[in-house]
């Protein structure tokens, strides 16, 4: 079962994501990280979240390559959350990686998780288009191909969710099939 989770920054999105998964009938919980240590803010910000999670909690720290952690851990058991995919976007951009192909080969994978009742994965992106317009070239391309991603992602999941303020808020799915 794919869940995706989205809202904007401080919006209660990890927190409630850790809350749904301890919730579900799990073995095992793996938390993939997707955030690079790189200066002394995010350093800050990567101790807190390791101090939200209890002991049950096998952290994999992974910038750039989901998808093959995910093929390892798909099996009856297992919640896989993953935090977050908007800085997994940014690690693709910084190092200039094939955006399409890398969102190919994850929806691929994801895929495969679609409607399993025996293992669960968690998506936590960040909305990224409820802002002002970016003011750089870059910044208004990552808003764009975010919002195209999350729209493929939404598709592919079989629940999503809005946080804002703390409160989630479940999403339809029936994507223009009116």
């Amino acid at each position: 079962m794919i869940i995706f989770i989205l809202g904007g920054a401080r919006s209660g999105k990890s927190e409630f994501a850790l809350k749904l998964a301890e919730s579900l009938n799990a073995k095992n919980f793996y938390y993939i990280a997707t955030a690079q240590a790189l200066d002394e803010e995010m350093k800050e910000k990567i101790k807190k979240h390791k101090e939200k999670r209890n002991k049950k909690w096998q952290t994999v720290e992974e910038p750039f390559k989901i998808e093959e952690v995910l093929k390892k851990l798909n099996r009856p058991g297992n919640v896989i959350l993953i935090d977050c995919l908007t800085l997994w976007i940014t690690n693709l951009m910084m190092f200039e990686k094939d955006l399409k192909k890398e969102f190919e080969k994850f929806l691929m994978i994801l895929k495969k998780y679609k409607g399993k009742k025996d293992v669960w994965l968690i998506c936590i992106s960040n909305e990224v288009g409820l802002g002002v317009i970016p003011e750089t070239k870059t910044g208004r391309k990552f808003r764009d191909i975010t919002g195209e991603f999350h729209q493929k992602l939404a598709q592919i999941s079989d629940e999503n969710y809005f946080i804002i303020a703390g409160c989630p808020i479940k999403l339809t799915s029936f994507f223009y099939n009116i």
